[in-house]
């Protein structure tokens, strides 16, 4: 089987992003923050960092302890999607990107002589040079070439950071005999106990099942498609439903109250709403998510969810997050999030006799203002603190458009 796909993973991009911005931090350990609080986690860290054992979810007074010295870098997530594009427009100066899988990984089809192990390493080695050369020298990648978008995924993760490794078809599956278990995407902390509880322990004893073992270990479909792909074949993977929208956001100390929580959220469902719109669902489902800080700097989440009538209307849905607000805890909250679910495809919507189309026409013309001029030139309610508001969250697999 031919090389089919390069896949590109951007080597710690935040921390990378950060130290492109400010070159006195360049190979120096780094955190990036969502904010500047000992109560909050790293969102990423430099390679510098993640040597002494701070990685993305290490408490900021842990990294403190693990890495003195340590820098910490409030993130900017504006920053890192103009970044994003830049790389995107570098890569597709060698090859055209494929598929975008998050802010920091993009996939590139092969075809005809591009196919070539020859020609898909220069191609690959471009890439790297062109990112450097036409963004930033800061900025690296490690690329995985392979059969199939899996595999690739994978062997960009062989060699980190700034490799380059090429699986071909003739040596596997044996070439994944090294690997953990967890460095197959698809097989998290749940799988993997699984699998050990079947006394599988091994990517060897893994690999080497048959095509019916597989399916009886992982699934029939999953079990199968996992077998197919690390031989090297292509699987046709259906078109993915989106199934929620949603946004979150860790609250700074200073504005940990009921009226900045409540403002918050307004501004983060409204932007869920405004996405609903734009890419063509409606729901019937909203859920309020909150984190509380206890004692001794211990968590505790609490969440509610209320049920309606598919909806794309903000005002319905504002109403909604009220009457779950006022069941809510509002004390000490230190993460927010509302999250849109049960979607329908606009084109299954069923009409309602008391759905309003001066409404619809108003939500349309509302989202039309807010991306022709500026986020939150027009929003619902008040708020005494709309600059705050407007600090845009962290984006990973989501690339939010300029208007968001």
């Amino acid at each position: 089987m031919p090389l089919r796909v390069i896949f590109l993973d951007l080597n710690s991009y935040f921390a990378s992003v950060e130290q492109a911005e400010r070159p006195e931090l360049i190979g120096k350990p780094i955190a990036v923050v969502p904010m500047m609080a000992e109560t909050t986690c790293c969102l990423a860290a430099s390679y510098p960092a993640k040597a002494c054992g701070v990685r993305t979810g290490t408490l900021v007074r842990d990294a403190r302890r693990l890495c003195p010295g340590i820098t910490f870098v409030e993130a900017d997530h504006r920053r890192y999607v103009s970044y994003h594009h830049r790389i995107i427009k570098a890569v597709e100066r060698c090859l055209p990107v494929w598929k975008v899988c998050s802010i920091d990984e993009m996939a590139i089809q092969l075809f005809g002589r591009e196919q070539d192990l020859g020609f898909a390493q220069a191609k690959a080695q471009e890439m790297k040079r062109r990112i450097k050369e036409d963004v930033h020298p800061a900025l690296s990648c490690s690329i995985g070439i392979a059969p199939n978008r899996y595999l690739a995924k994978i062997a960009s993760d062989m060699q980190k950071p700034d490799g380059l490794v090429v699986i071909q078809s003739e040596e596997l599956p044996q070439r994944l005999y090294s690997l953990q278990l967890r460095d197959f995407p698809g097989i998290g902390p749940r799988m993997e106990e699984h699998l050990i509880e079947a006394h599988c322990y091994s990517a060897r004893a893994l690999c080497e099942k048959t095509a019916a073992e597989m399916r009886g270990l992982l699934g029939k479909k999953f079990g199968d498609d996992f077998w197919k792909l690390i031989r090297g074949e292509e699987v046709e993977q259906p078109e993915s439903v989106r199934a929620t929208i949603g946004h979150s956001r860790v609250l700074a100390p200073g504005i940990r109250t009921p009226q900045h929580a409540w403002s918050n959220l307004v501004a983060l469902l409204t932007k869920a709403a405004m996405r609903l719109r734009e890419e063509g669902f409606y729901t019937q489902s909203l859920q309020l998510s909150l984190r509380l800080l206890r004692r001794h700097s211990e968590a505790e989440d609490w969440e509610k969810r209320a049920r309606f009538f598919e909806t794309q209307d903000s005002a319905l849905l504002l109403a909604e997050l009220a009457a779950l607000w006022a069941h809510a805890p509002q004390d000490n909250i230190l993460r927010i999030g509302v999250t849109l679910s049960s979607l329908v495809p606009a084109n299954k919507h069923q009409l309602s006799l008391l759905e309003d189309v001066k409404q619809t026409r108003l939500m349309a013309t509302l989202d039309k203002l807010n991306k022709r001029h500026r986020k939150n030139l027009v929003v619902f309610g008040t708020s005494d603190d709309l600059d705050e508001v407007s600090h845009a969250p962290i984006a990973f697999s989501h690339i939010p458009e300029s208007y968001e």
